[in-house]
C-alpha cells in the first residue's frame, strides 16, 4: 500500500518568493527512494501572500520505520534551504502457511502424501479411523484473520468421512502464531475417499488456503462357517443336527455319512 500528503508552502512576506532548485522539493536521506515527489509545485514562484502545493508519496520497501529529508531551496534570507524530516513505518501484512508432521502443504495442494499427513492411510470401514494435527502459521507482521464459519471447512466428494473434530481454539493467529485444528477420517465405504480442506482468511494472495486430503476404506477378513445353510459358532462345542455338525447314527460296518460346509467372508 502507499500513502499519500499533501503540504503547502505559503509566502507570508511582501515580495515574491523564488523557489530556486532543480527539483523544487527535494527529498534526501536514509530511505528517500521510498518518499517520492509525485506532485512538483506548479510554478517557482510564490507571489506575496500566495501558496503553492506539493504532493509525497510514502511507498515502503521494507518493513520498519523508514525516513528522509524533505528540502526547498529558496530566497527567503534566513530559512534556505527549507528543510524538515519525514517519517513511515513499513509493515507486513498477514502471512498463512500450512502444515502436517512438520511438512509444509502448499496453498492449492492437490497431491495428497502420507509424509505431510494429508493421505489419511488404509482403514477397516467398520472399525478403523485416523486422526491428524495440521498447524495454521502466520509468519507474517500483521495479525492473521481466521474469517470462516467454520474456520476450517471441509467439502468434495466423501467431505462427510472427514471431520474437523477440533477446531482452531481462536480466530485470530499473532504475528508469528501459531494455531491447530484435528480432522478424524472415519471410511464409509471401501476404496479411495477424497475431500478438500479450506480456511477462509486474509492473507491478500492465498485465500481462502486450499489443500487436498484422501484415504481408503479397507474391509478386513472376517470369516463364518455353516452347515446346511446354519451358522456355526466358532468354538461352538454343542454338536446339533440342525447345523449337520452332528452326523447322526451309523452301522461301524457298512455306513458313511458326508456332510458339506461352507466358509463364508
Amino acid at each position: 500500500s502507499t500513502q499519500t500528503r499533501t503540504f503547502t508552502i505559503t509566502n507570508s512576506g511582501s515580495g515574491a518568493l523564488s523557489l530556486s532548485g532543480s527539483t523544487i522539493v527535494a527529498v534526501s536521506g536514509t530511505n528517500a527512494s521510498e518518499f517520492t515527489v509525485t506532485t512538483q509545485p506548479d510554478a517557482s514562484t510564490v507571489s506575496a501572500g500566495g501558496t503553492k502545493t506539493f504532493v509525497i508519496t510514502f511507498d515502503p520497501g521494507a518493513t520498519g520505520s523508514r525516513s528522509a529529508t524533505v528540502s526547498i531551496a529558496n530566497d527567503d534570507s534566513d530559512e534556505n534551504p527549507y528543510t524538515f524530516a519525514i517519517a513511515g513505518t513499513g509493515t507486513s501484512g498477514p502471512e498463512i502457511a500450512l502444515s502436517g508432521n512438520s511438512v509444509g502443504i502448499a496453498d492449492g495442494d492437490t497431491t495428497p502424501d502420507a509424509g505431510d499427513h494429508t493421505d489419511f492411510g488404509s482403514l477397516d470401514i467398520s472399525t478403523g479411523s485416523q486422526t491428524r494435527t495440521f498447524t495454521i502459521t502466520n509468519s507474517g507482521s500483521g495479525a492473521l484473520s481466521l474469517s470462516g464459519s467454520p474456520i476450517v471447512a471441509v467439502s468434495g466428494t466423501n467431505a462427510s468421512e472427514f471431520e474437523v473434530t477440533t477446531q482452531p481454539d481462536a480466530s485470530t493467529v499473532s504475528a508469528g502464531g501459531t494455531k491447530t485444528f484435528v480432522i478424524t477420517f472415519d471410511p464409509g465405504a471401501t476404496g479411495s475417499r477424497e475431500a478438500t480442506v479450506s480456511i477462509t482468511n486474509d492473507d491478500s494472495d492465498e485465500n481462502p488456503y486450499t489443500f487436498a486430503i484422501t484415504g481408503t476404506g479397507t474391509s478386513a477378513p472376517e470369516i463364518a462357517l455353516s452347515g446346511n445353510s446354519v451358522g456355526i459358532a466358532d468354538g461352538d462345542t454343542t454338536p446339533d443336527a440342525g447345523d449337520h455338525t452332528d452326523f447322526g447314527s451309523l452301522d461301524i460296518s457298512t455306513g458313511s455319512q458326508t456332510r458339506t460346509f461352507t466358509i463364508t467372508n
